[in-house]
């Protein structure tokens, strides 16, 4: 990329944040329908004792011991861990260093660089609310509201099959050497389909990036906006945003170095295609908190609700976690861990449990939904236990993010000992 090119995306990185203050103008007309669907009070997470949950302390102080030591022994720089039960919040820790080397601890309200989970808190959950408010239909084609997704086959794309990954369009197709957004998105949106339409999955950013253009085309607003508006403002997550405001840098954990950039990459996605398209997108770049992500934990386990503000219709919300994708199986296709990531069932945007290769091991049940973020960030949520965890890192993304360099990331962060750990602390299953 060019140092002209550089320049400019440093700029364009404020891309949406003067944008927020007009929503408060927009919000009472245009989302109606999420003031409407306000019910009677729903759970919401309080602090509460791992036995008056059903869990057991000793066990839960294993788990974070083990992540602790994880961090002690220089695999990763920090973390911030929560658990939560029956809407109570049983452990909340934070561990290590913001910045790798660095005397700066991590404190549990610390920001983290979530990557790819970007594609719940954000992109699958903007759509569906988009569908619940009438504005979008799932069988939609994608070409309707973005008319320059345009090629052989791509006709019959609908915004369903870009939910659950089975869109025919590759992992990826990046433009890191041109500074012009809306040309890049137009190469994009003209990207060839790699394989049938809904003939199987896989996992994939372009997806993703393209999914985030069509809110922003029904919302008339960046996801940033739509997403304070629609979403994270109802539900009170007051720290996750897509680039963090000067403010918040010092609460933001930083997460690897950038060659491109020529520096430690702190409050801006890691991920260079993201970085380099402004830093919001359908496929990366929201941060958060680790209480933010478990109040939208809980609102997923509340069926689209939290508190007395109804986000998302219940029955989309239900079909949001349950696999959209028949024509795959996991018995074919969890036969490694990212396999597991990229050709496992999916629900729209989840990532569903399976037996063998999940990144949260296996002791979860049958029924649970997660999301993993590339630089090391996890959430998943057991509804048959009525249990979630979060577990956020800063390891940064894998060098080079390769299947080696993928099951590395795994084993140093131990995300399957996590997860499977907090079961194993369910004490009314003994």
């Amino acid at each position: 990329m060019s140092t002209d090119g550089l320049s400019f995306n440093r700029r364009h990185l404020l891309h949406g944040l003067g944008r927020v203050a007009a929503v408060a103008a927009i919000a009472p007309t245009f989302f109606g329908a999420a003031t409407a669907h306000a019910h009677h009070a729903a759970q919401e997470l309080t602090p509460g004792s791992p036995g008056c949950a059903g869990m057991d302390a000793g066990r839960l102080e294993d788990v974070f011991a083990r992540l602790e030591r994880r961090v002690s022994d220089g695999l990763f720089p920090g973390a911030v861990a929560l658990v939560a039960r029956r809407g109570k919040i049983v452990g909340h820790r934070a561990f290590g260093s913001r910045v790798s080397g660095e005397d700066e601890p991590v404190t549990l309200d610390t920001l983290f660089d979530v990557q790819s989970m970007t594609k719940v808190l954000a992109t699958a959950t903007a759509t569906l609310a988009l569908v619940d408010d009438g504005v979008l239909h799932l069988d939609d084609p994608v070409a309707h509201h973005l008319p320059s997704f345009t090629g052989s086959g791509k006709a019959a794309v609908t915004i369903r099959d870009m939910l659950r990954y089975s869109s025919g369009l590759p992992m990826d197709n990046q433009f890191l050497d041109n500074p012009d957004d809306e040309q890049v998105f137009q190469l994009m949106a003209e990207t060839p389909l790699e394989y049938a339409t809904g003939s199987q999955v896989l996992y994939s950013d372009l997806t993703y990036r393209l999914l985030g253009r069509v809110v922003e085309a029904a919302s008339g607003m960046d996801l940033d906006t739509f997403a304070k508006a629609r979403l994270w403002g109802p539900l009170g997550m007051t720290d996750t945003t897509y680039n963090p405001p000067p403010a918040l840098i010092p609460r933001t954990a930083a997460t690897g170095y950038s060659a491109i950039r020529g520096y430690v990459v702190r409050g801006e996605v890691q991920d260079e295609q993201d970085f380099a398209l402004g830093g919001i997108t359908g496929c990366d770049g929201v941060f958060t908190t680790a209480r933010d992500a478990a109040v939208f934990c809980q609102m997923m386990l509340n069926q689209g609700k939290y508190g007395g503000v109804r986000v998302l219709d219940k029955q989309l919300a239900r079909k949001m976690v349950k696999s959209q994708t028949p024509q795959v199986t996991a018995a074919a296709t969890d036969v490694s861990p990212l396999a597991n990531l990229l050709s496992t069932p999916k629900g729209y945007g989840w990532e569903l449990a399976t037996r063998r290769f999940s990144n949260a091991g296996m002791r979860l049940s049958a029924s649970s939904y997660g999301k993993v973020g590339g630089a090391g960030t996890f959430m998943w949520i057991d509804p048959a236990r009525d249990l979630f965890g979060v577990l956020l890192t800063n390891h940064g993304l894998p060098t080079p993010f390769d299947e080696p360099g993928w099951n590395q990331m795994l084993r140093d962060i131990g995300s399957a000992e996590f997860f499977e750990g907090i079961v194993n602390a369910v004490s009314d299953e003994w």
